[in-house]
């Protein structure tokens, strides 16, 4: 009798660790497949995105650049004024002439690649070749997100930030992502971001629609109106100048 609880404690301690093991990549690949595909975002040069910012209440209109492997620059503007950000690869630099700032600051370290609009500045989905890229993940079992069957799956980066992913069980769909916010404004506040209105622009899977919230409320959303894949964007769109 001991040696049959012995052997049930066993499994029910160690199960979790060989679901892990055995289905994380499954998830991911899955995931991977619903985007389009690893062929497909290695074709992938550049994307050009348009649409609308809900932030604070107000909508902006915003137009973002991204160019393999990692340069990327968003525009926000309204009534004469804008607010833009971009990072070259090595160095990034803001403008806020909302803030009546005549010319770009200088951004380095982890400010440098930290988008206030929340993007990673690298243009391939985060879990193509992410062995490759130096991340790890793990499965952390399942939720229900916004009614939907999700796994969980937890994201260290190289640099050691933490993500938590949800896909849904039965599209592969990323339905939630949970992250401390890269905007500074935030001070590292938890977000929860959820993504809806899939679409598909030249082979890849876009979400049109984004919602982050702190504390159950939205700090942003993110309404995409146009997608261009592939077309030329010139190195000089993301450099520091003064």
């Amino acid at each position: 009798m001991h040696l049959i609880k012995r052997i049930l404690f066993l499994i029910i301690f160690l199960l979790p660790i060989l679901l892990s093991a055995q289905n994380v990549d499954d998830v991911v690949k899955k995931y991977v497949v619903f985007t389009g595909g690893k062929s497909n975002w290695k074709k992938t040069k550049t994307l050009k995105t348009s649409g609308e910012y809900g932030y604070g209440g107000i909508k902006f209109p915003f137009t973002t650049y991204s160019k393999a492997p990692n340069l990327y620059k968003f525009v926000v503007s309204a009534e004469g004024k804008y607010y833009a950000q971009s990072f070259d690869g090595e160095k990034g630099w803001a403008i806020d002439v909302f803030k009546n700032e005549t010319s770009p600051r200088l951004l380095m370290g982890s400010a440098a690649s930290a988008m206030a609009n929340e993007a990673d500045v690298e243009l391939e989905n985060i879990f193509v070749d992410y062995k490759l890229k130096g991340h790890t993940i793990t499965l952390e079992g399942k939720d229900t997100i916004e009614g939907m069957s999700c796994f969980v799956v937890k994201l260290i980066r190289k640099n050691g930030e933490v993500e938590t992913y949800y896909f849904e069980e039965q599209t592969s769909a990323l339905i939630m992502k949970v992250a401390k916010s890269k905007n500074t404004e935030l001070q590292g506040a938890t977000l929860k971001t959820i993504y809806s209105d899939y679409r598909d622009v030249n082979g890849i899977k876009i979400s049109f629609k984004s919602v982050s919230k702190s504390n159950d409320q939205i700090i942003l959303e993110v309404f995409i109106e146009r997608v261009e894949v592939n077309k030329p964007i010139d190195d000089l769109e993301f450099q520091f100048k003064r």
